[in-house]
């Protein structure tokens, strides 16, 4: 598997075969929708369903691999909701001829609807495709999969976080579904506070993590009719364990749980005794699993455990360390790993999917300068066959290389991020883009980023960072962004600045800061408090008004992910003075760069109120930012009319404001 490139010792790639001057893409070659996506195989290896735009709406296609013939599945229009198409956000293979499907309307999943590969026997599962009714009043609104029968009701296991209704969304209970009728019967109540589970490969709830508070422990049973028996006492107070799954045996759980170091590894756990093993895998400086958010390519995890159904067991591990990478145990795939590595050199090969039989492997190979393309590993015939390319029309050696660096920040620790260079030229003295990621608690991944290629097409350098608070480099890190909403994160992208700036990177008067939600909050704070090292800022969907947020955003209305923020963040209430404080729309007369707002106008996460607010606040001052409000576009770019959009605004600002790219 190809690796990222380290900054320094990747100078002579850089530099080593000058190119000519840049060649101007169209900035639609970078908007447009991917011709194929989230590509992925049934169990019998039959049939390949994927997504595709058809006439402006993301829908499910099958193709069948021994006919060729392709199936469009339409999800349908949606109810009450007026002139919004709905959509596949995403979906689940639940059996060889039926899918799970996640429908969508802008940003906010809509519901869930079983479905026959040939697009017959719709049947509504849950949320608004849905009109049951629960009996505390509400609606039924599960839609994770944790385990698939392939029986003839195609059954599923779902959990059952109570959204919207009565109970604890991260005490789950376990729901079993027939998918051809929709019927839905709790097959486990919660035995406590149980916040995880693991499952056996029938499909048995055997493992549970407790959870409350800081404290974690873990109960088990040894089948479906035992007690539950507690191995673990509820007083750990590092992070929770993480359930991967059990043996082949059944008889030891593979687990993700800290090592000394606080790094994420992964274990195996004796449920008699509660008692882990060394390390299967670890890495001092990396998580291999984290707890919270784990990078995915084209809904691909990139951290996570790899199991084989024709094995019945482990045989390797997807994780991450500046770059995608898997430890496998078995020798046949290290054999499948290898073919596909000579096959495909110049990509990362992740494999995807395989049959139930382990005949057929599915592979995704990507770079961060090539989108990627599916491709069928067919063990009988000893050949892979192109199932799909992402973005045909991109040209891999147009696009700019993807650098891994790292620096220190102001009091020690080490950040790591990415610096793209535009195409044929050295990482020195560059107009410089300064992009913080959004989130705050996820990371920036190694890989083909539209935005950032168009930027570097444009001839900007592209400074990524993951800066306290992103995932995978280890629980302190994490940790230390606690409450830090205005405070070491910031420090962490205006030190990465400075970093650039005294490693030669970046020419010191041409720096710009743009990113998207909380990275648009963090552009708009580092406008306002180190105006001397930006000339110009971008912000789309950022947050302005912490403590308003805390009312207008839909995680109002999510018991769990509003805990989440008053944890994280802060109370609106008890730290309502700090979080004033660290509102942009509160030192607005601090901002004295020139400003571009993008704003999507049905954003539920952080309404256009927020974008308002700014607005007139620097208005206030005399300095009227340039803004673009957006119909029909939520918290994310939209569809590809809105990017080409969105896209052409942020190059005119910065052609205007940081002056012309390097050529």
């Amino acid at each position: 598997m190809k690796p990222s490139r380290w900054l320094l010792p990747a100078l002579s790639l850089v530099l080593s075969n000058p190119a000519p001057a840049i060649e101007r893409l169209p900035v639609e070659d970078f908007a447009r929708d991917a011709f194929t996506s989230h590509a992925r195989l049934s169990s019998d290896g039959k049939n390949l369903a994927f997504l595709r735009d058809f006439k402006g709406r993301t829908m499910i296609h099958v193709a069948n691999l021994e006919t060729n013939n392709l199936t469009r599945l339409d999800p349908g229009d949606a109810l009450l909701v007026n002139d919004t198409p709905k959509e596949v956000g995403g979906y689940t293979w639940i059996s060889d001829r039926r899918l799970l499907l996640i429908t969508t309307v802008l940003d906010s999943v809509y519901g869930v609807v079983a479905v026959n590969l040939d697009g017959n026997g719709g049947q509504a599962i849950s949320g608004y495709e849905d009109n049951r009714i629960n009996l505390n009043g509400t609606k039924f609104f599960a839609r994770e999969v944790i385990h698939t029968f392939n029986d003839k009701n195609h059954s599923i296991l779902m959990l059952d976080r109570h959204e919207g209704g009565v109970g604890n969304p991260n005490r789950p209970d376990i729901v079993k579904v027939n998918t051809l009728t929709g019927v839905a019967t709790t097959v486990l109540k919660n035995p406590g506070e149980v916040a995880r589970y693991g499952l056996d490969r029938a499909g048995v709830a055997r493992f549970g993590v407790l959870s409350h508070g800081e404290l974690s422990g873990a109960i088990y049973r040894p089948n479906e009719k035992a007690a539950w028996q507690t191995i673990l006492p509820l007083q750990r107070r590092d992070g929770q364990l993480h359930p991967l799954g059990f043996d082949a045996a059944g008889n030891r759980i593979f687990v993700s749980d800290l090592t000394p170091a606080k790094r994420w590894a992964v274990f195996s756990l004796d449920p008699a005794s509660g008692a882990l093993s060394e390390p299967l895998l670890s890495d001092p400086k990396y998580d291999i699993i984290p707890e919270r958010y784990s990078p995915s390519i084209d809904g691909v995890a990139l951290a996570g455990p790899i199991f084989s159904e024709q094995k019945g067991n482990l045989v390797g591990i997807r994780y991450y360390t500046e770059s995608p990478r898997v430890k496998w145990f078995d020798q046949d795939f290290i054999k499948y790993q290898a073919a596909a590595d000579r096959r495909f050199p110049d990509t990362v090969n992740l494999l995807v999917d395989q049959s139930r039989d382990g005949r057929k492997l599915l592979w995704l190979a990507f770079s961060d300068q090539n989108p990627g393309s599916y491709h069928l590993l067919d063990l009988d015939q000893k050949a892979f066959k192109l199932m799909g390319v992402l973005r045909p029309w991109i040209d891999p050696a147009k696009m700019a290389p993807m650098l891994a660096v790292k620096y220190e920040a102001r009091d020690g620790l080490v950040i790591h991020g990415y610096l793209t260079v535009p195409v044929g030229h050295q990482p020195k003295g560059l107009p410089l883009v300064v992009m913080p990621h959004g989130g705050p608690w996820v990371r920036d991944v190694w890989g083909y980023d539209p935005l950032v290629q168009l930027l570097a097409n444009r001839g900007y350098a592209v400074l990524q960072m993951n800066y306290r608070g992103s995932t995978g480099y280890g629980d302190e890190l994490y940790q230390e962004a606690r409450q830090q909403i205005g405070g070491k994160i910031q420090d962490d992208i205006e030190d990465a600045t400075r970093w650039a700036v005294a490693a030669g990177v970046a020419d010191p008067q041409r720096i710009a800061i743009m990113g998207a939600s909380y990275g648009g909050y963090s552009a708009l704070f580092a406008l306002g408090h180190n105006p001397e090292l930006y000339r110009c800022g971008i912000s789309f969907a950022g947050v302005t008004d912490w403590p308003a947020i805390y009312e207008d955003s839909d995680v109002a209305e999510s018991k769990l992910a509003s805990k989440y923020w008053r944890d994280q963040i802060g109370d609106p209430k008890k730290d309502l003075d700090r979080l004033r404080a660290v509102s942009p729309a509160n030192f607005a007369e601090r901002i004295t760069a020139p400003v571009l707002i993008i704003q999507g106008k049905a954003d539920p996460r952080v309404p256009q109120d927020q974008a308002k607010r700014m607005i007139a606040a620097l208005e206030k001052t005399g300095r009227k930012p340039d803004s673009l409000f957006l119909g029909g576009v939520g918290h994310n770019f939209g569809r590809e009319k809105d990017r080409v959009q969105i896209f052409n605004s942020v190059v005119a600002f910065l052609e205007k404001h940081l002056g012309p790219g390097v050529p």
